[in-house]
């Protein structure tokens, strides 16, 4: 039935919105803008949680080995280290390879080590986790283990740095939710305005006998239609704008880090049209039901 009246549906919710132009171009402004502030939150949360991933990268587990380790001891320490759950990444250094780093790294000022005769630095792992929420007891164990002299992995700083990326996180997700909620609700209410302008022909059909679903179709394809196009009018300024805005940031901050892929972007441009066309449907679904006489 409903595939059968489609084009009449369409067709009605076409004509409802030409009558009533300038409600509907109140209501696409409106929503357009809510469907920006609500993307311009998402870009901005994508580029901090890009942000604090790669702060949480830098975090490692270095362990400092005994002097004089053998080869064999080395090895059966690399699959101890290796059988630990959580371990993503080991690297072995050497102590002349330690040493070898250290020159480079001090480069023009390499004449401070002239007065050392012998390395003093000794050989080491590097290990990278997969979660480094773990890294406080993962980095115990391996003190535990025989060989080890010294562990480090920034204690104390890197337990604040996962403490204040999980508290963003779910701050984040709670404004987001919240965002979503209050947009719902604003549009919802706009559309009320639309349904409103249309109530006595509402109430007519109604009484005429006409089905509710009947009555309720070209209202829900005209709010999909303001949800859909609103959305795609606000993921095209949203980008430009996005493009535009990291082009300056990125001459004037080379070194920061921001989200360019633009299949990393596709989803929040996604999430919006879907999100704008569902608060469509679900406005004019809810706002029409008080004029219907069921």
């Amino acid at each position: 039935m409903v595939f059968e009246n489609s084009g009449f549906y369409l067709k009605e919710a076409l004509y409802s919105i030409k009558r009533n132009i300038l409600v509907n171009i109140a209501t696409f402004i409106s929503f357009t803008t809510i469907l920006i502030i609500l993307g311009a939150f998402l870009l901005i949360y994508a580029n901090m949680n890009l942000f604090l991933e790669n702060m949480e990268s830098q975090l490692e587990i270095i362990a400092y080995l005994e002097d004089n380790i053998s080869k064999k001891e080395i090895n059966g320490l690399n699959e101890k280290i290796s059988n630990i759950t959580g371990i993503n990444e080991i690297k072995y250094i050497s102590k002349e390879d330690a040493f070898k780093n250290l020159l480079t790294d001090l480069g023009s000022q390499q004449d401070i080590l002239t007065a050392v005769e012998t390395n003093p630095l000794p050989d080491s792992y590097i290990i990278r986790l997969t979660d480094n929420r773990n890294i406080h007891k993962i980095a115990d164990s391996i003190a535990k283990f025989n060989h080890v002299d010294e562990v480090e992995y920034g204690k104390g700083i890197a337990e604040k740095l996962l403490k204040f990326t999980s508290i963003f996180r779910k701050a984040g997700l709670i404004i987001l939710g919240f965002l979503i909620f209050s947009s719902i609700l604003i549009i919802s209410n706009i559309i009320k305005i639309t349904v409103y302008t249309r109530k006595n022909e509402i109430e007519i059909m109604s009484l005429a006998g006409a089905t509710a679903w009947f009555v309720r179709w070209p209202f829900i394809i005209a709010g999909f239609l303001q949800g859909f196009i609103s959305a795609i009018f606000a993921v095209s300024i949203l980008y430009k704008t996005y493009f535009f805005t990291i082009n300056i940031i990125q001459r004037n901050i080379p070194f920061l880090t921001l989200v360019w892929d633009k299949l990393e972007l596709l989803p929040i441009g996604l999430a919006i049209v879907i999100l704008g066309s569902l608060i469509g449907i679900t406005g004019s679904l809810f706002s029409i039901g008080k004029y219907l006489n069921e």
